[in-house]
């Protein structure tokens, strides 16, 4: 059965020319002008599509997808494009999709775009960054991660993230692990290739953290011990014990880890693409924080170590989405929804912030509620919406009922219901991001070399602007020498190792741009 599914990949060219020459005629069926109607104010309304079925696997569903979403008056798609370690397009290096509804000749992503900028729609590539499997048979494709850096892989080429006891296999799956120096030069690969090769208008994080575990400490978590990691751990802390699940050490060094890549990622991309949107999906589960202090104890800072805050507050994201996923009829839950969306609204830290809707788990008629109550507390960018397939959630709560209806299953936003207002009515453009469009500050990015990589790993270095107004900042490096700043007021600013007489280089930051200084590990 296993050889079936491998060597069985899905229809003929012959029978793709014949779906691509359908959606030429769908397309031309589906062309003509919808009434015109007058923009609201500038407002994020979007969409997350994912692409664990139908949505943009052929080119009929990529036309019923843009097609949808225009007539609920949304702008923007989060368009999944990478599970576990696959690829829902053709100009990458890793493996296609791997199911029967996904032919791998088909660039879905590449599609998408087309017909999306067809119709105005501005389109990220929601990437699932550490997920590599779950609990399916092994992938065929020898390429895949799991197969060649998995549970079995030798040393240093495992890269999963353990539990103590050596688990790779966690409630989501199996995760690469944040702290393994390979997992940071391989993620950084994967964005870097799709905003090179594709006409996107951002890209899409999404599992950027370490996964949940069975049950919850009310610290810490039993996740990270990769031996790899762990050695990386001694070495910057001089500590030889196995920490425990929550240290405080321990734990802000995972959250460093994450940090390092979503950093790496953003200066590499502005370096590329200046003008692309990176965004975020993140996690906001539980009782919210009461103050700017407070997030610190919070299941994102505790449970998956992912500190979206800092990243907002050190500008290396434009767009942060919290997945405020609340079930409105349970009073606990809701007061939780109420009170992260008040604090989000004051903690952009001169970012983007837009409210993400677990609209599976609600009837359309408590959707709309709880979007009218982010609406109500303004400073917010606007809302994304969980997900195209489920939109809403039937009377009775299954997630399965509101998918009944395809071609229909978003007009409550545009066309309101029996009970509640269409928040949607006419179409509204994307709001700016004046740090991107107009910036007044640029961003620093280089690597520490060296013929070894311990002597480049976690490397305190010094960057001090020249003339009036001096500032000193240290940033230190990744487990491979890779270090940056966003947010560095324009002039000249000299690069070296921290306490290092030589071996300095001068670079000019200019707004909007990245300049790049390499230093050598070796400088004296």
């Amino acid at each position: 059965r296993r050889l079936r599914r491998c060597y069985d990949r899905g229809p003929s060219k012959e029978a793709l020319d014949v779906r691509l020459t359908a959606a030429s005629l769908l397309t031309l069926v589906l062309a003509s002008p919808l009434p015109a109607a007058a923009a609201a104010p500038p407002e994020i309304r979007a969409l997350w599509v994912d692409a664990f079925g139908a949505g943009m696997r052929t080119p009929e569903e990529a036309e019923e997808l843009v097609l949808d979403a225009k007539r609920a008056n949304l702008n923007v798609l989060f368009v999944q494009v990478r599970r576990r370690g696959d690829a829902l397009y053709t100009r990458g290096f890793e493996p296609p999709l791997d199911v029967p509804a996904y032919d791998p000749r088909f660039d879905a992503l590449g599609h998408v775009i087309r017909v999306a900028h067809r119709e105005g729609l501005k389109v990220h590539a929601w990437v699932n960054a550490m997920p590599v499997w779950r609990n399916e048979p092994p992938p065929c494709d020898a390429r895949h991660l799991l197969n060649r850096h998995g549970p079995d892989a030798p040393g240093e080429e495992m890269w999963l993230t353990t539990s103590p006891e050596g688990k790779t296999l966690f409630p989501v799956g199996t995760f690469l692990d944040p702290g393994h120096p390979a997992v940071q030069e391989y993620l950084p690969r994967v964005y870097a290739n799709l905003v090179v090769e594709y006409d996107l208008d951002g890209i899409h994080f999404d599992y950027i953290r370490y996964p949940e575990t069975e049950g919850t400490l009310a610290r810490g978590s039993a996740v990270g011990y990769n031996p790899a990691a762990l050695a990386r751990f001694g070495k910057a802390t001089g500590r030889r014990d196995a920490p425990a699940p929550a240290d405080e050490e321990w734990m802000a060094w995972r959250r460093l880890q994450v940090s390092h890549v979503v950093r790496r990622v953003y200066l590499e991309t502005k370096a590329l693409k200046p003008r692309l949107v990176v965004s975020a999906s993140v996690i906001p589960w539980g009782a919210p924080p009461s103050g700017e202090e407070d997030f610190i104890g919070t299941a994102p800072m505790q449970r998956v170590f992912q500190d979206w805050h800092g990243w907002l507050r050190e500008g290396i994201l434009d767009l942060a989405v919290p997945m405020n996923y609340a079930r409105e009829t349970d009073p606990r839950v809701r007061g939780w929804f109420d009170g992260w969306v008040e604090w989000e609204s004051r903690h952009a830290h001169g970012r983007a912030i837009a409210v993400g809707l677990g609209g599976y788990r609600n009837a359309p008629d408590d959707t709309l509620a709880q979007l009218a109550r982010v609406r109500g507390r303004g400073r917010l960018a606007g809302i994304s919406l969980f997900s195209y397939r489920v939109p809403a959630a039937g009377p009775d709560g299954a997630e399965s009922a509101a998918a009944a209806f395809p071609g229909e299953r978003l007009l409550f936003l545009s066309s309101g219901t029996s009970d509640s207002p269409a928040p949607f009515p006419t179409p509204a453009p994307v709001p700016g991001f004046p740090w991107v469009e107009s910036p007044r500050h640029g961003m620093l990015a280089g690597v520490v070399r060296s013929l070894h990589r311990e002597d480049v790993d976690d490397v305190e270095v010094e960057v001090r602007r020249t003339g009036l107004f001096r500032r000193t900042h240290h940033p230190r490096t990744d487990a491979n020498g890779f270090f940056g700043l966003a947010q560095l007021p324009p002039g000249r600013y000299r690069v070296r190792l921290a306490r290092r007489r030589e071996g300095a280089v001068v670079v000019t930051i200019e707004p909007g741009r990245v300049a790049r200084a390499d230093l050598s590990a070796h400088a004296r």
